[in-house]
């Protein structure tokens, strides 16, 4: 995978757009990531706190395995050094009981937003998404009037009062622009409890309304950890983002220059490991031989000038699953392994 291709794919994210632009733009993302269906979900906005600070620190000096290596100042970097500290990455605040089965949960999320799960068959077409959010979603009315709604109810969800939309959307093509087909789907919005908007969106035999409503009522507080974790992250960092499962983005506090960004690429994207991903052509120095998981790795510097110096690293899971890391240039190298190490996948 190239810069390109993780800018593409993880990029930061832009002011809140309208449902049409969203749409569109989550249509391109899911086109590259996967497939040519257009499966747009509502992003919530309910704020939580992402920190790693003195306290994570203070924690993971007690830790034997903590990693305390000051790394050298290079271009675009402010002095200082990095410590890597115990981490571990935002929950999902609700899960389903009983679980569906055959459909294994996505999570994507900012510094900002409790982020939202999607669950998807394998073998279906069948699928839907679940955001909360602190706040009252908005009007139906604008929120649809791009798409043929179908039908308008007031439905009972467990006691609360939940409003219903059911109708017929664009499905896009592989360039996220082109309608190739149109779909069906049903979405539910209702108030949990004190605070909490639950928005739940279906496709498939969930887009049927008694489906949708029985899933809703199988929410129960139990957080859910997300698909891509990390064990160690830099002390004064924080989760900028985490987008569907294959994507996790840290940024420095103080520099918000420096980004952190930990990638499981779809086996399309995966080049073979002896050579380098389109971008990396003319590396910064000579590529690494490392070990991580137990696997060969390999460790390669980088410099894109204007101060873009760092690390690419690729490695794979104990199931052969690629990932890769790419860290400012504040970090050592043995940095960089000692976090790849930490890295875990549960998809």
């Amino acid at each position: 995978m190239n810069d390109l291709t993780l800018l593409r794919d993880a990029g930061p994210e832009a002011p809140t757009l309208s449902p049409a632009a969203r749409s569109a733009a989550r249509a391109a993302l899911l086109a590259e990531m996967s497939g040519p269906v257009h499966r747009p979900a509502r992003r919530p906005s309910r704020r939580i706190a992402v920190r790693i600070g003195v306290a994570a620190a203070t924690v993971a000096a007690a830790w034997t395995g903590a990693v305390l290596v000051a790394a050298p100042d290079g271009p675009g970097t402010p002095a200082g050094s990095v410590t890597l500290v115990d981490f571990a990455v935002p929950t999902f605040p609700l899960s389903l009981d009983p679980a569906p089965a055959g459909m294994t949960p996505a999570f994507s999320g900012d510094a900002d937003s409790a982020g939202f799960a999607e669950y998807e068959s394998a073998d279906s077409d069948d699928r839907f998404t679940v955001g909360v959010d602190d706040e009252e979603p908005e009007e139906l009315d604008e929120a649809y009037e791009h798409v043929d709604v179908t039908e308008r109810a007031e439905v009972d969800v467990d006691g609360a009062d939940g409003r219903l939309v059911r109708g017929v959307r664009d499905v896009y093509c592989e360039d996220g622009l082109t309608v190739c087909e149109r779909q069906r789907f049903a979405e539910l919005a209702w108030e949990r409890g004190d605070d909490e908007w639950v928005t739940m969106s279906g496709e498939g035999r969930y887009s049927r309304t008694a489906e949708l409503v029985a899933v809703a009522e199988s929410l129960v507080d139990r957080p859910q950890p997300a698909t891509l974790r990390m064990g160690l992250a830099p002390a004064g960092w924080s989760v900028q983002f985490f987008k569907m499962g294959r994507v996790l983005t840290l940024v420095n506090d103080a520099y918000e220059q420096q980004t952190l960004t930990v990638h499981v690429p779809l086996p399309e994207d995966v080049v073979p490991l002896e050579q380098l991903p389109a971008g990396i052509e003319a590396p910064a120095g000579p590529v690494v031989p490392v070990t991580v998981h137990g696997l060969p790795a390999r460790l390669v510097p980088t410099d894109h000038g204007a101060g873009m110096a760092g690390w690419y690293l690729q490695a794979q899971f104990a199931d052969g699953t690629t990932f890769t890391v790419q860290a400012p240039d504040a970090f050592t190298r043995e940095q960089v392994v000692a976090l790849a190490e930490q890295v875990t996948h549960n998809r």
